[in-house]
């Protein structure tokens, strides 16, 4: 009894005998690396997108007043803003002068205060008052914001906005 091997057979149509064959997982590869670099590029948009130094300054559009034009709008008088809790912590402090004003401060969020680091930019931002009682008329309050990547220092100028109005180059006190 013999055996005969039968030559490979060929299934490609048209194929040229000279022509070397491609490796199978070959387009597959390709079509890895492709969605691969696809996926890193909207990855990276992404996270330039959340980026601190890429979102829209929130003084824009903003009116610049002075401290008595910050009383005159919201009904409080700028004590302090301070470096805290070993560094960690910023502290708004305020006197009010007109309760009226000053409790809508605490009540809308669209007027909660943000304080801006005038050389970088950086932002600190609550989100929520934290106030329960009525403000009355000479008292002082206060807000806590966190000092994210310690951004302020003593010393470091900031400004104050509230609402569409910003009030400029206030020291941080240590």
């Amino acid at each position: 009894m013999t055996t005969d091997i039968l030559p490979e057979s060929d299934t490609r149509p048209e194929s040229n005998p000279d022509e070397p064959k491609q490796r199978p997982g070959r387009r597959r590869l390709v079509a890895i690396a492709v969605v691969a670099v696809l996926l890193l590029g909207a990855s990276t948009a992404a996270a330039f997108a959340w980026w601190p130094g890429q979102k829209a300054d929130v003084r824009a559009g903003t009116t610049l007043v002075t401290a008595e034009g910050m009383a005159a709008r919201y009904g409080i008088d700028v004590n302090l803003i301070g470096v805290t809790a070993a560094g960690g912590l910023i502290e708004f402090r305020y006197q009010v002068v007109d309760p009226d004003k000053a409790d809508r401060m605490i009540h809308d969020t669209t007027l909660l205060p943000i304080v801006v680091v005038e050389d970088t930019g950086a932002t600190m931002v609550i989100s929520r008052p934290h106030h329960a009682s009525e403000l009355e008329l000479g008292g002082t309050y206060f807000f806590l914001f966190a000092n994210s990547h310690n951004a302020i220092h003593p010393g470091s100028l900031v400004t104050l906005v509230l609402g569409d109005s910003r009030l400029e180059h206030i020291e941080a006190r240590g």
